[in-house]
């Protein structure tokens, strides 16, 4: 059962530290929207090319990723008659319509935001549950140690 809606934010940190077969595996109980194929070609393009952040040789390793991981993540699109609702959010709490877009589709889905965005996370708090991948990592680290301790007992 996918219970996670991960933003352009979460998804970079997740491309950059960790390996594929991670990524993959906690993407398998994720969506993404849409939108985030564009906002994640834009991430890695300011970069590599604005910021030089990033080499080359790293931005083509990471596209290559990033394109399997988009292949293989199912996606949820906003629909036209969302447009008002999703304006509305970003009106009320002062957020993109992109970042809306996120707490719209997780608050219609039932899903938990994750996202690195302290400004969404803030605001999207007050309707939804929201974490980070760093909360995910070490909430998977204890469940995975309880399923090591349950081998062992077994």
């Amino acid at each position: 059962m996918k219970r996670y809606l991960l933003d352009t934010s979460s998804l970079m940190l997740l491309m950059k530290t960790a390996n594929l077969k991670t990524q993959l595996n906690f993407l398998q109980t994720s969506y993404l929207l849409d939108l985030t194929f564009y906002e994640v070609g834009n991430a890695l393009w300011k970069e590599t090319c604005l910021t030089k952040f990033i080499t080359k040789n790293e931005a083509q390793t990471l596209q290559k990723n990033i394109q399997i991981v988009l292949t293989q993540t199912d996606k949820i699109c906003c629909e036209t008659t969302d447009f008002q609702k999703i304006s509305e959010i970003a009106e009320t709490e002062n957020l993109s319509f992109y970042d809306s877009s996120y707490l719209f589709i997780s608050q219609e889905k039932g899903l938990i935001l994750v996202t690195e965005d302290k400004k969404l996370s803030s605001k999207a708090e007050k309707h939804i549950e929201v974490k980070n991948i760093a909360t995910l990592s070490v909430q998977q680290k204890l469940l995975d140690a309880n399923d090591e301790e349950n081998k062992i007992l077994y």
